[in-house]
């Protein structure tokens, strides 16, 4: 994380960190998302994103980042599926997670309410703007689950 930081400080952003597993379908759903080309720019531009592997099985162990699952449990805030997120400053402080208000964990957000939630936490730690915002929204929001 210290190399994240690091980049980040220097490149002016946040540090956005994805929790996942590779088992994990809505882990690979969010990355997909995060990667579409509409939007890939927008988050590279304001994120160094980093992902650490967890929860894997028991032949799929050796694929853990060491210390990760700890590190999961000291920043999750009780019961958290995954994909679980959090959005850190280039000082290593929290500014936000994949928490909503009622402490449910939108991990890769799908429904309108999830990608609202989402969004906004995006404009909130980041220089993103709102024609950018209305493209992730675009791409997150999948009207099948609402």
């Amino acid at each position: 994380m210290n190399i994240a930081y690091a980049e980040a400080e220097q490149e002016g952003k946040n540090v956005f960190l994805m929790f996942d597993a590779s088992w994990c379908g809505w882990c690979k759903r969010m990355d997909k998302n995060m990667n579409n080309n509409a939007c890939k720019n927008f988050f590279d531009d304001n994120y160094v994103t980093v992902h650490l592997a967890i929860k894997e099985s028991k032949e799929n162990k050796h694929l853990e980042n060491p210390g990760a699952p700890d590190f999961y449990d000291s920043l999750k805030e009780g019961t958290s599926g995954i994909p679980f997120w959090v959005i850190f400053d280039s000082k290593g402080n929290v500014l936000d997670n994949s928490l909503d208000s009622n402490n449910n964990n939108i991990g890769s957000p799908v429904t309108k309410d999830e990608v609202q939630v989402f969004v906004s936490i995006l404009k909130d730690t980041s220089k993103l703007n709102d024609k950018e915002l209305s493209v992730i929204t675009e791409v997150f929001w999948d009207k099948a689950y609402d």
